[in-house]
């Protein structure tokens, strides 16, 4: 695989309590230009899932139900999987391509990440980056890293998706926004076109 053929891909998923979770993926290329992005709806688990899947729920909705779902909607071929959550780390036991934790995009959320935190795991440099990746990728994911030497950024593409997920929910809030008032603006109207025919009947009445 050619420098200019290799892809990278950013993954994560924010909690919002009023709306769910909400994944999105950017695909990049070695430059660090777009090539693809793609966000779910936001998932809402029920109370039954909460108590059935218990303090495993988070792990299943990011590695088994969101990341996967993301991967299989992408069109563009992924060299290499970046991730900002230890809990999408599972999703390299169904791919093909290595998966790899930025330690410095995760850190202010979980804390310090070590050989003692993420047993199993060896480091692999990107972009002047700490990335933890499981020792059976280790050889891959630095292949990769080799013809990603003019990424700018290892971490900044995880603010590039949390900001383009706010945006697709503002236009889906003002989308839904947008269909009331036209409902509410026909109910007004209908309102309106039959008031006369009361007034009529009222005035009627009271000659």
């Amino acid at each position: 695989m050619a420098a200019s053929d290799a892809t990278i891909a950013y993954l994560t998923v924010i909690e919002d309590e009023r709306t769910g979770w909400t994944g999105g993926l950017l695909i990049l290329n070695s430059g660090g230009r777009p090539l693809e992005f793609q966000c779910t709806l936001p998932v809402r688990p029920t109370r039954a899932h909460e108590i059935l899947f218990g303090p495993t729920l988070r792990d299943h909705l990011i590695g088994d139900v969101i990341g996967p779902l993301l991967i299989k909607k992408s069109r563009t071929p992924i060299s290499m999987l970046c991730c900002d959550l230890p809990e999408a780390l599972a999703i390299g036991q169904t791919t093909q391509f290595p998966i790899a934790l930025v330690v410095a995009a995760a850190e202010p959320t979980e804390g310090p990440i070590d050989d003692d935190t993420l047993i199993g795991s060896d480091i692999v440099m990107l972009a002047d980056s700490e990335l933890r990746v499981p020792m059976e990728q280790v050889e891959a994911a630095r292949a990769i890293a080799l013809k990603m030497v003019d990424l700018p950024d290892a971490v900044e593409p995880f603010e590039r998706i949390r900001e383009a997920i706010k945006e697709a929910q503002a236009q889906i809030s003002r989308a839904r926004e947008a269909a009331a008032n036209a409902r509410d603006g026909g109910q007004v109207k209908d309102a309106i076109a039959v008031s006369p025919s009361f007034d009529s009947a009222s005035r009627t009445k009271a000659a």
